[in-house]
């Protein structure tokens, strides 16, 4: 995670990047490491879902798609819901025992993951990814925060360098 952040510390010029990019984003991928700068809508993140569910499979990764695929829809909701703009940047990169989804946003408030009412629509994705995922945290930027969560798998990925870029 260290080099993940590290790398996505770039991303704090998040702020100065994003006011150029279209709502469809701009997508990368090196290896086994895919990276997304979009603005967030509720039709995207059905698209977003899709290419991170076809790079997992490009790099082998099936293992790991149910809990990842629920995390990312759940960042990019929080995001479009709950931060000040709907400017974000996600990170997917693949280990040979796991791999780790990182959100980031231009917004320093932190979520907060509590319990919510058993009868309430909504409240309990943060809850419910920090159950389902191996690590999940939160990280302070000068500009916003990065979500971000860890799928392990052991045995179960194969090699990370596996698969390429699009």
């Amino acid at each position: 995670m260290p080099e993940l952040l590290a790398h996505s510390a770039v991303q704090d010029a998040l702020g100065r990047s994003l006011s150029s990019r279209s709502s469809a984003g701009r997508s990368h991928a090196l290896g086994a490491q895919w990276e997304l700068t979009l603005t967030v809508t509720e039709r995207g993140i059905a698209r977003i879902r899709h290419a991170v569910r076809a790079h997992l499979r490009r790099w082998d990764r099936e293992g790991a798609e149910a809990v990842t695929l629920l995390g990312v829809s759940e960042l990019l909701t929080n995001v479009l819901r709950h931060a000040h703009t709907p400017e974000a940047r996600i990170v997917v990169r693949t280990e040979a025992d796991g791999g780790y989804v990182v959100v980031s946003d231009l917004d320093r408030r932190l979520p907060v993951v509590g319990a919510a009412d058993l009868l309430s629509e909504d409240g309990r994705g943060l809850a419910l990814l920090e159950a389902l995922a191996d690590v999940f945290g939160v990280t302070s930027t000068p500009s916003g925060k990065h979500v971000w969560f860890r799928v392990a798998c052991p045995g179960g990925w194969g090699p990370a360098d596996s698969g390429g870029g699009t």
